[in-house]
């Protein structure tokens, strides 16, 4: 899957140019969840994607009375890690990729405990008015975070179209950022957060879908992880207070979201508009909340025991050393622990 033929441009660079405009969710955010009679708290950095409401859903509902959570709202993963690097956060919610390129540097002992859920159907690919393939991306910018879930997902569909060699310019930007020069008219493509990308279709009237992760085979559909990470540091130091929230999302939270799921649907809505998305809708919510795959207690369970996240990562870790986005294989016997999964 090596790609000769992509060149990148940065940001910053293209920021500087002018290029871009539109107002960026800003980066952290904070906000903390309902309070309860808790004995311990947790800082957890997260980015508004609706798997990772499900931790806020857990604050909301009292779900892990021993816990008090406050919330870091970050945009992307790589800002995440730098706050958690820094000690600003005990733990992230985070899609896989980030935390390979992390890790293959060696930043910290970073450890993946949970998933929230499997988010491959939501990623797509949406261009400009007129075009109507991803053949016509031949030549032309796409706006992507470059080593992110978002980068591996644009990979695999451009390899299962035969076009892995086609030369494009990626350019690295956040995905709201991405967004916004997408309608400005300063790029051709995004690869876009699936909480916000009707907003470019509300915009951009003609904008086309070159490529939808939910039309994709089953077999051939990229496997991409949303995870609940930490530092070995942090998790033996609070290893009782994550056991508890980590129960709770898997037992309580997907219970709720498979038995009460309207009301799930609500929640979600007062959970986007305090983070300042206050004109969700229901209509919004309920398709990119739903087509996820979330794991109950004895499925997160299996999910480490059979080696399925590990594997995961396994493959998307190949990706990024053949596309040069990292230099080695990133130690994925240590990233992924099952230290608190098996205390469930």
């Amino acid at each position: 899957m090596a790609n000769s033929k992509t060149s990148y441009v940065s940001r910053r660079a293209f920021l500087r140019a002018g290029a871009a405009t539109g107002v960026a969710l800003a980066a952290p955010t904070f906000f903390v969840g309902k309070a309860h009679a808790a004995t311990e708290k947790l800082n957890i950095g997260i980015i508004p994607a609706y798997s990772f409401g499900i931790y806020w859903l857990v604050q909301d509902q009292g779900f892990a009375p021993g816990v008090e959570m406050d919330f870091s709202v970050f945009p992307s993963g790589p800002p995440a890690i730098e706050a958690m690097v820094g000690g600003s956060v005990d733990a992230i919610t985070v899609g896989s990729v980030p935390p390979l390129a992390a890790m293959a540097r060696n930043v910290a002992d970073f450890r993946e405990i949970s998933v929230c859920g499997d988010a491959s159907g939501l990623f797509t690919i949406v261009g400009r008015p007129g075009m109507t393939s991803l053949a016509d991306l031949e030549g032309k910018r796409i706006a992507v975070t470059s080593g992110s879930n978002f980068d591996f997902f644009l990979g695999v569909a451009l390899e299962q179209a035969g076009l892995s060699d086609m030369k494009l310019t990626r350019i690295n930007m956040e995905p709201i950022d991405a967004q916004a020069a997408l309608i400005a008219g300063a790029v051709d493509a995004t690869v876009p957060l699936a909480t916000s990308r009707q907003l470019i279709f509300d915009k951009l009237p003609g904008a086309s879908m070159l490529a939808d992760g939910s039309a994709m085979p089953i077999g051939k559909r990229p496997s991409i992880m949303d995870v609940f990470m930490t530092t070995q540091q942090t998790m033996d130091a609070k290893e009782e207070a994550l056991t508890e929230v980590v129960r709770a999302f898997h037992e309580n939270g997907v219970k709720m979201l498979r038995e009460d799921n309207a009301e799930v649907v609500q929640r979600m809505i007062k959970w986007q508009s305090g983070i300042g998305r206050a004109g969700v809708t229901a209509a919004e919510v309920e398709p990119l909340l739903n087509n996820y795959f979330y794991f109950d207690v004895p499925e997160i369970k299996s999910v480490y025991a059979d080696d399925i996240l590990k594997n995961a990562l396994r493959v998307q870790s190949e990706f990024l050393v053949e596309n040069d986005r990292i230099r080695n294989m990133p130690d994925l016997d240590a990233l992924v622990s099952d230290q608190i999964v098996t205390r469930l």
